[in-house]
């Protein structure tokens, strides 16, 4: 049926062609298979918005223990070393993952070295760290091989903010102690014969505290596995310190590669998983999923299955019903919490790809979904690269049996055949459009 309908179009194309083809750039716009057929997307309603002009942020600074130059050793300090670690490895990569969560907050976040830092030595890290202009400042170190398990926090004794600065240190050994489950100690006062006069946090202008998160040693495992737990422990400390809601930092990443290849108005249903890269536990009744966009069968919200802690995954088998034409189609979700009538959107929205292909394309269909199992196998690293090359492959079927319908019409131009059934096959956008 639906290719006597091109057949029909071709002639009426033709007709088209002889009278001096009007109307040629909107045909040329409508003609070829769409890209997307997606409905526009729609954020859920009372997305999460910044709470003020960034330029008003807080600002907080990281500086990641050891890493700067040593004039004694003539080498950049690495700090405490056993059992396979580095201090000054360690320590950066916590900075770097903490400020990654705290920059999904109306927070600025700096650090005061980002790799080793040979023009600055230890004396010296008070003017990066006051260059920065702070409102926070948290050192990160990490305690020798030989020390017990637990964590350590630090507060000035005559420094800048006191009062901040033991608020901070005690923030950071609870955070830490309640994440990784270990003892805390703190907060310490520093004293004159920490390197010569107090920490060198002391002349930090701003509440400051100097944590050692983890012992190399007692604590080896955690610090090479937990990395990311210890990211979540600082960050909470600060949003804390700085009255800030913990779910600001929330991130539901999809896990994989989620496509689907479907005849038209066939039903599919494709596994939809989200891991909770968050602060703060995903819990039912308070978090759902909400369609963001044309939902394509599916209902526009699904329950959260169960609780899910930061670090763990939820899993939605999501159906879809294939649009009748041809394509490669998108449905787009946001994991929300919040009051139902005003959902606060966690993260950012998702998207699984309807790829429609038409009927009688049995073998583009099974060649398509070789293809997308082959990428799943491997990974989703290159799922961009491959859904072009899959519209790609939907196209060239699309035009090569428009091609061989032509050979059958004699007399018209073959290629005004070609438009007509890419027609056909794809629908008009407009029509669409306006259902």
């Amino acid at each position: 049926m639906r290719l006597r309908a091109g057949i029909l179009l071709a002639i009426v194309a033709s007709l088209w062609w002889l009278i001096g083809r009007p109307g040629a750039a909107a045909l040329a716009a409508a003609v070829g298979l769409s890209e997307s057929h997606a409905a526009p997307a729609r954020a859920p309603a009372g997305d999460l918005a910044p709470a003020s002009d960034p330029a008003i942020w807080p600002v907080v600074v990281l500086s990641p223990g050891n890493g700067w130059w040593s004039a004694s050793a003539g080498a950049v300090d690495a700090g405490d070393t056993g059992g396979g670690l580095v201090e000054k490895d360690v320590t950066l990569d916590l900075a770097q993952q903490t400020q990654a969560l705290l920059a999904r907050c109306p927070v600025q976040v700096a650090l005061a070295r980002s790799g080793d830092d040979p023009d600055h030595a230890l004396a010296s890290v008070h003017e990066v760290v006051n260059a920065l202009q702070p409102d926070l400042a948290l050192a990160i170190h990490t305690r020798s091989y030989d020390a017990p398990s637990g964590v350590v926090a630090w507060q000035t004794v005559g420094g800048w903010d006191d009062a901040g600065s033991q608020r901070l240190a005690e923030l950071a050994a609870m955070a830490v102690s309640t994440w990784l489950d270990v003892p805390r100690a703190g907060p310490l006062p520093e004293t004159a014969s920490d390197t010569g006069g107090g920490l060198y946090i002391h002349p930090w202008q701003a509440p400051a505290a100097l944590v050692e998160v983890g012992s190399l040693g007692a604590d080896n495992e955690a610090l090479r596995n937990q990395t990311r737990t210890y990211a979540r422990a600082l960050a909470e400390a600060v949003l804390n310190d700085l009255g800030l809601p913990l779910d600001c930092a929330a991130s539901a990443p999809a896990a994989g590669w989620m496509v689907a290849v479907a005849f038209p108005s066939e039903a599919v249903s494709t596994d939809l998983t989200l891991t909770n890269d968050g602060l703060v536990t995903w819990q039912p009744g308070q978090v759902w999923l909400a369609a963001a966009g044309e939902a394509y069968g599916a209902a526009a919200a699904y329950a959260l299955p169960a609780a899910v802690a930061p670090g763990e995954t939820a899993t939605w088998a999501l159906p879809a019903r294939a649009p009748d034409d041809a394509g490669i189609y998108e449905q787009r979700w946001q994991l929300v919490t919040g009051d139902p009538s005003a959902p606060r959107a966690l993260g950012e929205p998702v998207s699984i790809s309807v790829v429609v292909v038409p009927e009688q394309a049995q073998a583009l269909k099974t060649k398509l979904e070789q293809k997308i199992a082959e990428v799943k196998a491997a990974g989703a690293a290159k799922a961009d690269e491959l859904l072009d090359e899959l519209k790609a492959e939907v196209k060239t079927w699309a035009m090569a049996e428009a091609e061989r319908q032509a050979t059958r019409c004699v007399g018209l131009n073959s290629g005004v055949v070609v438009l007509a059934i890419g027609l056909a096959v794809t629908g008009g956008r407009k029509r669409r459009g306006e259902q």
